[in-house]
């Protein structure tokens, strides 16, 4: 299933990503201690619940651009897809980490029964904060409309927010403080086995290269975020 979405409100753009891979019930790996061990983490009831929200100087144009072609470019209707966009937009990041400032994140296991429904908790939460849709593209049908940008502030901030399910039956990652601290949870994240990931969404605001959050705007929607130290 892919779904693309742009969401606007007073100028604010959320660019969202929205695909499912449906798991078979087996897979076949080698014998032993470690084989065992993932069969029983990838095989159990629990699975994770994953966001990390990264804050970044608007100065870092090359995030927006380098999200919507790859967004564009991506078939997320497959599991190679999926996590191409996965990596790939975790390596923007990576790439313009000299421009992060503030960052919050969350990783809990969950009971599956109640992983959906926590799942999609998280994603209203963030798309709360918006009202119109501005531009979807359901499996190749387009709608778009127009949002106008005030210009009477100073632009300074980008957010870009990752939220996933993965088959893992702990956390991810614990504290972040410094940068060093994001890079090894992204450097985590990107590197987990390839049917691991069962779900994710990717969000960034605003999604035009052009346009970024005033501070203003950005202390209001986003007043949990902690700053890099």
């Amino acid at each position: 299933m892919l779904l693309l979405i742009l969401f606007g409100i007073g100028g604010l753009v959320i660019f969202m990503v929205i695909s499912q891979v449906l798991k078979s019930g087996s897979t076949s790996h080698s014998e032993g201690k470690q084989s065992r061990s993932y069969h029983r983490e990838r095989d159990n009831n629990i699975v994770t619940i994953s966001q990390l929200k990264i804050a970044l100087l608007a100065s870092a144009t090359d995030v927006q651009s380098g999200l919507t072609e790859l967004s564009l470019r991506v078939d997320t209707s497959t599991e190679e897809g999926l996590r191409e966009l996965l990596q790939e937009s975790i390596l923007i990041l990576l790439r313009n980490s000299e421009y992060w400032t503030h960052h919050i994140n969350s990783s809990q296991k969950i009971h599956i029964d109640k992983a959906e429904a926590n799942f999609n908790r998280l994603s209203l939460e963030e798309r709360s904060k918006l009202s119109s849709e501005t531009l979807s593209n359901v499996e190749g049908n387009i709608k778009q409309t127009s949002v106008t940008s005030p210009d009477n502030e100073l632009a300074m901030y980008i957010v870009v927010s990752l939220l996933v399910g993965t088959a893992h039956d702990q956390p991810l990652f614990g504290d972040i403080r410094t940068p060093d601290d994001l890079k090894e949870a992204l450097n985590h994240l990107g590197s987990m086995p390839s049917d691991y990931l069962l779900k994710f969404e990717l969000i960034w605001s605003p999604q035009t290269e052009n346009e970024s959050l005033t501070y203003d705007e950005f202390i209001t929607e986003y007043t949990n975020m902690v700053e890099l130290v």
